[in-house]
């Protein structure tokens, strides 16, 4: 328990479409084991089933900051007030992506301090962005400060904000834990032979994502795998190219499909054939919490969630693609495709858990912690 029982997290996000609902839900998670109160703002209307405890202001626009402030702003007050009553001054924002954040601070909520979230690279790429945090830095008091979730998205923004802090998203375990289904209800709902090598890319199919990446090097190496599958877990402006592409092959595409990390057990192996311009790399980090062994290409987001518990195909290309996915099918005939799970569950629960981002928000709370910050990493 943290002694600023008075304390409230208020986030902010645009919307709630994955993977910010689970990242939303975390915080939240960490935040009470602090015995902190937490109020949770998405901007947008619910994209499903909305999260259970969290405040949805229903915009049909993002793009008006004036309207989302002022919807924000007599939202919050209430919200802000039953939570903590008589508690001015004690609210921590977390406001996730760049909208949210110059919504925040248009809405004139007292909040100290308040952290902007970059969960991709570009934050401040647009020349107008730069020019309005330099006003910012003149005409206000109170600075926010801006943190990166890997430590390459860190990077970009101390071009820009020198003093950028590392804040990488977190899940919550146990809760992933409790929604996931056993192998064979998994394989059934995705529709899956029961004794296929099962390889599966999990995500947007979008240029960002590089599916044809995984479909091209699968291609090279499946008459080298009997019976193996790849199956394309997610939906997306390149569906339907790849699906005419993949004809004649052992290739199933199940559209999106809500809360995917449920039927990590139904596969044998999650590829990330992402581009360099991936921040994070969340479904990396979804199979390290589910015991599923990962081929990564060399993108520095998921590379610094996964740290040495997984593997990487070098160079991204198909070639050495299908040189990893033979060795990785050479692995699963013998038994030792899992042999780093336990690892990647370890490193998991010591950097990415909700008791690693309750730490985080303790140091973010303590002016005289934020420097010691890194150190947590």
């Amino acid at each position: 328990m943290d002694d600023a029982g008075g304390r409230t997290l208020l986030q902010v996000c645009p919307s709630d479409h994955p993977p910010f609902r689970d990242i939303c839900r975390s915080y939240a998670v960490a935040a009470a084991l602090l015995g902190w109160r937490s109020v949770t703002f998405f901007l947008a209307a619910p994209s499903g089933v909305p999260l259970e405890g969290a405040l949805y202001l229903n915009a049909t626009s993002l793009r008006s900051t004036k309207k989302l402030a002022a919807s924000l702003k007599g939202a919050a007050a209430d919200a802000l007030a039953r939570a903590c009553p008589g508690a001015a001054g004690s609210v921590l924002a977390l406001c996730h992506r760049y909208r949210a954040y110059r919504v925040l601070l248009a809405s004139g909520l007292d909040a100290d301090p308040v952290v902007a979230v970059a969960h991709e690279f570009g934050f401040f790429a647009r020349r107008q962005r730069r020019i309005a945090l330099g006003l910012q830095r003149i005409t206000q008091h109170r600075q926010p400060r801006f943190a990166g979730v890997s430590d390459a998205v860190q990077r970009e923004l101390m071009a820009v904000a020198p003093d950028a802090l590392l804040l990488p998203n977190g899940l919550d375990l146990a809760w992933a834990d409790s929604q996931r289904l056993g192998r064979t209800e998994a394989r059934r709902h995705l529709e899956l032979p029961e004794d296929a090598f099962t390889v599966a890319v999990v995500g947007r199919l979008h240029p960002k994502k590089a599916p044809r990446l995984a479909l091209e090097g699968f291609r090279l190496a499946v008459s080298d795998m009997p019976g193996a599958r790849l199956v394309f877990v997610g939906s997306g402006e390149l569906g339907a190219s790849l699906q005419r592409d993949a004809r004649n092959l052992p290739v199933t595409f199940t559209g999106f499909v809500p809360d995917a990390a449920r039927y990590f057990a139904g596969v044998d192996l999650l590829l990330l054939p992402s581009s360099r311009a991936e921040a994070f790399g969340m479904v990396v980090l979804e199979a390290m919490a589910a015991g599923l062994p990962v081929l990564s290409s060399p993108a520095p987001g998921p590379r610094f969630v996964l740290g040495e518990a997984g593997d990487y195909f070098e160079p991204a290309t198909p070639e050495a693609l299908a040189e990893a996915l033979r060795r990785a099918h050479q692995a699963w005939l013998c038994g030792d495709l899992a042999a780093r799970a336990g690892t990647a569950r370890q490193r998991a629960e010591a950097s990415f858990s909700v008791a690693a981002m309750a730490a985080r928000l303790r140091h973010l709370a303590d002016p005289q912690g934020i420097s010691r910050l890194e150190e947590l990493q």
